[in-house]
């Protein structure tokens, strides 16, 4: 099976975002983590040791290649992201190996709170 944009939505609206504190009066945005059991807290990542792991991983896994695959590069601040337009909101992660990214991000686009403007590279 491909993955799709429709498998992609169904996956973002699944998921429980969380308001991120950092940067949130300058550049507001959510965010999931990619741990989804308590397992292995102490460690602050899921070791992927139980079937539920290993499943919530590959879909994690499955939607960030999907940003990196189909999104576009954008700067903000200082470094270029790639990013991924669904409907009002952009995704990205902050471009780690897929081994090492355990974050994925969503903010409004055009998002009057923001005081940084995005740049996108792609465009015309």
């Amino acid at each position: 099976m491909n993955y799709s944009i429709e498998n992609f939505t169904n996956y973002i609206h699944s998921r429980n975002w969380k308001n991120a504190k950092t940067f949130e009066h300058f550049a507001p945005h959510g965010y999931v983590l990619s741990f989804p059991c308590d397992k292995s807290k102490a460690e602050n990542k899921c070791q992927n040791n139980c079937d539920t792991c290993r499943a919530e991983r590959k879909a994690f896994e499955d939607a960030v290649i999907f940003i990196r695959e189909n999104g576009e590069r954008a700067k903000f601040q200082n470094r270029i992201y790639t990013m991924l337009c669904v409907g009002d909101y952009q995704y990205w992660t902050m471009g780690n190996p897929i081994e090492t990214t355990w974050v994925l991000n969503k903010a409004l686009i055009n998002d009057p709170r923001c005081k940084i403007k995005t740049y996108w590279l792609d465009r015309g």
